[in-house]
């Protein structure tokens, strides 16, 4: 991410300069044909020319471009956090109404062409729905919606899987909800709606909530954790029962994508760069621990391979795996991809802690048939991933690079890889620089010790990091 910042930064200040030097021009065809710096200065308007304008000034309106982006992310920002709900009532983990429902551990792991039937199997193998929700439950379902690219199948929750889900839970006599929250890069409304999930919604007549509106208050983590105070639903914190539903996905900067993950998702907050400062993989391991999902249902019907989340390649894997724990359901996926699971820095901090079981071995012959991407899946090495995330810690360290890192991923990581004309170009960028990134560390020609330790002697400096 923070290569993608950089390079659309240079882009930005690149074009605007040959715009100012009228080496490009300002042109739509059928609409107007002007010269670069005639465009920028708005002359036909303004009637002020390049000309009138000294090069000095120029140069310290260019300068200047960083301040104009922190006023402007944090006027968006203000806006944005005085629309929440929020209250102040302060909650904790052990306020979790769903923690009463976590079983022991169960697994099952089941493949059919038809999603449907591989989801009710998978859920039936570990006694059915009503094992998990009772008659009158509020049940939260949480998918990942606004994590994925709505032109690629398997980087968002398959809606069939959700509707069975939904199904079974209405069986079981529960409440449900399906929800998940604006990203960084993408608007809840806008990708729910195009990934097809408002109208399915309104079809079969549940709520669709994004959890950036509702009523939110403080949640209090544990005085060991890095993350402190920060912002959470009391949707999340009220509900009965929580069914996490992520799809089966690789990520450039955690490696994979899976069901701890996914409750990250639900943080309400549209501003994640802070969750990236107190460091992703503790993040994503402390979320885990303080909402554990009830039931964890793996969508693995359409996965997405390769360099996500974004701009993953779907791969037609036609599997599902359910668990009462979910970081066994994230063990039993990764080596379903071809990672041991515990190279996973959540996934293994998260059995190191005891939260779940991530040595559960999977036994490949015993799933109802093989299928070509078994253990083979295009995928970012552990080593790259805990590299770019080490490099983004250090880096959002500095005053003014958490505005630049949120501006620039609505463009960098959403818009070039949905736009027709890039979406091919962005994975092929990712590919090359993990590969590049994975060989340095492999030569130890550069060192993940080294950016941990910039890290740690400025989380030293600056005593607690806290996000709220």
């Amino acid at each position: 991410m923070m290569v993608g910042a950089f390079v659309s930064f240079v882009l930005f200040i690149s074009v605007s300069s040959l715009l100012y030097l009228d080496i490009l021009r300002w042109s739509i065809p059928g609409i107007m044909d002007q010269p670069g710096s005639t465009w920028m200065f708005h002359t036909d308007i303004t009637g002020v020319a390049k000309s009138q304008v000294p090069l000095p000034l120029v140069i310290g309106l260019f300068a200047f471009y960083p301040l104009w982006i922190h006023l402007g992310y944090h006027s968006s920002r203000h806006i944005f956090t005085k629309q929440m709900l929020l209250t102040p009532l302060v909650f904790n983990a052990d306020d979790m109404r769903s923690r009463s429902r976590r079983q022991p551990l169960d697994y099952a792991v089941t493949r059919d062409k038809d999603e449907r039937r591989a989801v009710r199997d998978a859920v039936d193998q570990l006694g059915g729905m009503s094992k998990f929700v009772k008659k009158g439950d509020r049940v939260m379902i949480k998918v990942n919606i606004s994590g994925g690219n709505p032109q690629i199948a398997g980087s968002f929750t398959n809606i069939n899987v959700t509707d069975e889900v939904l199904k079974m839970v209405r069986e079981a006599g529960g409440d449900p909800f399906i929800c998940d929250s604006d990203m960084i890069w993408t608007e809840f409304d806008n990708v729910a709606r195009d990934e097809g999930y408002i109208e399915w919604a309104k079809k079969v007549n549940v709520p669709l909530i994004n959890l950036a509106r509702t009523r939110c208050a403080y949640f209090e983590f544990p005085e060991d954790s890095l993350i402190g105070s920060t912002i959470v639903s009391l949707e999340t914190i009220n509900a009965d029962v929580i069914i996490s539903i992520p799809t089966m996905k690789t990520h450039l900067l955690t490696t994979v994508t899976l069901g701890m993950k996914n409750m990250y998702g639900a943080f309400p907050e549209k501003d994640k760069a802070k969750y990236h400062t107190a460091g992703i993989e503790d993040v994503v391991f402390e979320v885990a621990r303080a909402f554990t999902p009830t039931l964890t249902i793996v969508d693995g019907s359409i996965g997405g391979e390769a360099y996500g989340p974004l701009s993953s390649s779907p791969v037609n894997f036609q599997t599902i795996v359910a668990s009462t724990d979910v970081v066994a359901a994230d063990s039993i996926s990764t080596q379903l991809m071809g990672y041991n699971p515990l190279e996973i820095v959540h996934i293994r901090k998260a059995h190191e802690a005891g939260v779940g079981r991530a040595d559960v071995k999977l036994d490949f012959s015993k799933l109802p048939y093989t299928h070509p991407k078994d253990g083979k899946w295009e995928k970012p090495s552990p080593e790259a991933s805990l590299f770019y995330d080490q490099l983004l810690e250090a880096g959002l360290m500095f005053p003014g690079i958490e505005d630049f890192f949120n501006l620039v991923a609505d463009f960098f990581l959403f818009g070039t890889a949905t736009l027709p004309a890039l979406e091919h170009l962005t994975p092929q960028a990712e590919r090359v620089i993990n590969d590049i990134a994975t060989a340095l560390v492999r030569s130890n020609k550069i060192t993940l010790g080294a950016t941990g330790k910039i890290i740690s002697d400025l989380q030293k400096a600056g005593a607690k990091l806290r996000v709220a």
